[in-house]
């Protein structure tokens, strides 16, 4: 998939099931280095009152997060 081709927000399926009525399904999103801000940005292509992954994918987000992080955190330097 070319990065043009990416979009962001809802896909409109459920690849693990509705987890309850307020599940609004799959969300495509982006993670960036914002190094003019000094802030790690994640972009969501809409408005979103929750997030749930299972666990395998919370580690992998949060690996990277601190990925992220640490880009910010050696360009300061």
């Amino acid at each position: 998939m070319k990065l043009k081709d990416f979009k962001l927000g809802a896909t409109g399926r459920y690849p693990r099931g509705k987890a309850d009525t307020s599940d609004e399904g799959e969300l495509q999103m982006a993670l960036a280095a914002d190094h003019q801000n000094a802030i790690v940005r994640v972009q969501f292509g809409k408005p979103i009152a929750w997030l749930g992954l299972p666990a395998r994918e919370a580690r992998q987000l949060a690996t990277l997060l601190n990925e992220k992080a640490e880009e910010i955190e050696r360009r300061k330097q």
